[in-house]
């Protein structure tokens, strides 16, 4: 009985200690998205102040953990947009492999927003940008830096924190012309654009279903851990609207993975009252819940390391659905 109560009590440890950082590294994601998000960068738009200082953050946190500089000591990868005055900035960095190789697997998350703009009867005019794509920026920087606290990884891992996506995907477009390592290497390109603050979630959806053979890999990375591929018809109608379409287009396998409305008991969870996307109510609110952020990330990483043991076999099989033209 000793014993057994021994060993329960280093259970409780485990799952406290567990417990611990989980709320840890929910907290990260909300600090980033707090600052992201907030009025103080006027809603990140093209070749403003706020989106500078949006890339300065991202680089700040990228070196304070250790990724390696896509050029020399920059992680800011800039460039021209026609008709745009400032120079926009990708920030790049990225975790070498443990022996030599050209592969990699590439994250992305945009961090640009619409900006400010006045219209008539809106008395807010900052499109903060929260869930689109604050969060997403978030949690693409704590998930470099999970990564870093891993031996180091067969492939090389990238990570792009993209400018400029919602009028053009320009950041995406300039990483493929200026890789890091050759982009017929690229293993696969996991994108984060919008993230669960709904709170705990068991099932998930994968953007895009169409045009790629690798659903039936996905779920074979996520099943064991307790996830349920679930997806809706409507999602089909976004093949073209996230940098992974800049991959798709070029036949690089990529995806962005929502979670659902699935509650972890197995119940239908109620809509959330989220402000609209593309508008001044996409705002950090009382009805986000950050409890289920951290195994939101696991989802990626759990992926991540899936393809980084199985790099081979994927394929996208009709890159013309996701043609910019």
């Amino acid at each position: 009985m000793a014993r057994f109560i021994q060993f329960m009590m280093i259970l409780a440890v485990v799952a406290a200690g567990d417990t611990s950082v989980c709320a840890q590294v929910n907290e990260r994601v909300k600090n980033h998205t707090e600052y992201l998000a907030s009025d103080e960068l006027e809603g990140r738009g093209r070749g403003s102040t706020g989106a500078e200082l949006a890339a300065t953050y991202i680089a700040e946190q990228f070196r304070g953990m250790g990724l390696k500089s896509w050029k020399r000591d920059s992680y800011l990868q800039r460039f021209d947009i026609p008709g745009l005055e400032k120079m926009e900035s990708n920030v790049v960095g990225y975790i070498g492999s443990k022996y030599s190789s050209d592969r990699s697997i590439v994250f992305t998350a945009h961090y640009d927003a619409y900006g400010i703009r006045k219209k008539e009867g809106e008395i807010d005019s900052i499109y903060n940008g929260a869930r689109d794509n604050a969060v997403g920026v978030a949690a693409l920087i704590e998930l470099a830096r999970n990564f870093t606290k891993q031996k180091a990884p067969r492939y090389n891992l990238v990570f792009v924190a993209t400018a400029a996506e919602e009028f053009g995907l320009y950041g995406s477009k300039f990483y493929l012309k200026n890789p890091i390592f050759p982009t017929k290497e690229i293993i696969i390109c996991l994108n984060i654009d919008g993230f669960n603050v709904s709170g705990k979630r068991q099932d998930y959806f994968v953007l895009p279903r169409q045009g790629i053979d690798f659903l039936d890999e996905i779920q074979s990375a996520l099943k064991p851990q307790g996830w349920i591929y679930n997806s809706p018809d409507w999602e089909d109608g976004l093949n073209k609207s996230f940098d992974t379409a800049v991959f798709l287009e070029k036949g690089i396998p990529a995806v962005t993975i929502w979670t659902g409305d699935r509650k972890k008991d197995g119940t239908q969870a109620d809509p959330i009252p989220f402000g609209p996307i593309h508008s001044p109510e996409d705002e950090i609110t009382e009805h986000w819940n950050w409890e289920g952020v951290e195994e939101h990330l696991q989802l990626y990483q759990l992926l991540a390391n899936f393809f980084l043991e199985n790099p081979d076999g994927i394929e996208v099989t009709d890159p013309t659905l996701f043609s910019q033209n």
